[in-house]
């Protein structure tokens, strides 16, 4: 049995995955697998020479169908004033339309991970987080069990977004309709899949709509993956299976589209629970680089 992390990154988050790589290093045992852009893997590749990381371009897990199309992604991602949802990272040639977006295209590298990471447990992590106490496999595998972090009732009615991941989820693997919200919520800052599971879910999907799961996939305007797979570990594997759950999200996490500034920098770190394995600032919020620094060199004085 064995466990590894797994992170989907791209150029302008270098320096973040560079510092998040280098806490895997320091907190744990475990392999870090990357999946990163064609055009990136140069970049990154300098990485590997600390042998716990293990890189490949997205292009090896995608279906051949799939055309990823980065130069113009990043192109319209330069333009002033266009919101990200019009950028387009991929194009499925069968079925063109929608076109993709980069986030779309980041969950279908994550669910593919599944068939090309050699790993019983697969534990995502966002080139934003970065590990501050040690790590084991046990944290996330026991007793041939993998962790599934669920907030039962998690996701109440003012939720509109999430609750339309949960009803594309039934969808998209032919569950029955569930009642009004409240929902479990699947989603946190660190994230452990079982491979076997996660293979399980995509096959699910592919039978029930009769074309590649890619395919599938890749044409929905808004999904989540973590919505994805909760759903179908709870409703469809078995008891021992979904044996190890818990509620704590282990990832102490920034979601805040506003950046922080000093004060709310110390309140972050002030608010610090003693099973925080990683912090996450999420990098929309655009905090400055210093007040980066400064949440950096505060959580590690904590956790000291």
């Amino acid at each position: 049995m064995s466990t590894a992390f797994v992170t989907t990154s791209y150029a302008p988050d270098f320096d973040r995955f560079a510092r998040l790589h280098d806490s895997v290093v320091q907190y744990s045992d475990l392999m870090h697998y990357a999946f990163v852009p064609r055009a990136d893997v140069d970049l990154f590749a300098p990485l590997t020479r600390s042998g716990r990381l293990r890189l490949t371009s997205t292009r090896e897990v995608l279906s051949s169908t799939i055309v990823t199309t980065e130069w113009l992604n990043r192109t319209v991602a330069r333009l002033p004033g266009l919101p990200s949802a019009v950028q387009i990272a991929a194009v499925n040639v069968r079925r063109p339309w929608p076109p993709m977006r980069g986030w779309i295209l980041q969950q279908l590298v994550k669910l593919a991970a599944a068939e090309h990471v050699d790993a019983d447990t697969l534990v995502f992590v966002d080139s934003e987080t970065q590990l501050i106490r040690p790590v084991t496999e046990t944290t996330f595998r026991r007793g041939g069990c993998t962790r599934l972090f669920r907030l039962p009732e998690g996701v109440h009615e003012g939720m509109a977004r999430h609750r339309a991941w949960h009803r594309r989820a039934h969808r998209l693997l032919a569950l029955d309709p569930f009642d009004d919200p409240p929902y479990d919520d699947f989603i946190g800052g660190i994230t452990s899949w079982d491979t076997t599971l996660v293979r399980d879910c995509t096959d699910r999907v592919a039978q029930v709509a009769g074309r590649p799961w890619q395919t599938v996939i890749g044409r929905c305007l808004d999904i989540s993956e973590y919505t994805l797979y909760g759903e179908y570990v709870m409703n469809l594997a078995s008891p021992a299976q979904r044996a190890f759950q818990s509620d704590r999200p282990l990832c102490h996490v920034y979601w805040q589209r506003e950046p922080l500034n000093r004060r709310s920098a110390r309140e972050f770190v002030d608010s610090l629970a003693d099973d925080d394995i990683a912090i996450h600032v999420q990098s929309n919020a655009h905090t400055p680089p210093e007040i980066e620094r400064y949440v950096h060199d505060a959580v590690r004085e904590a956790t000291r």
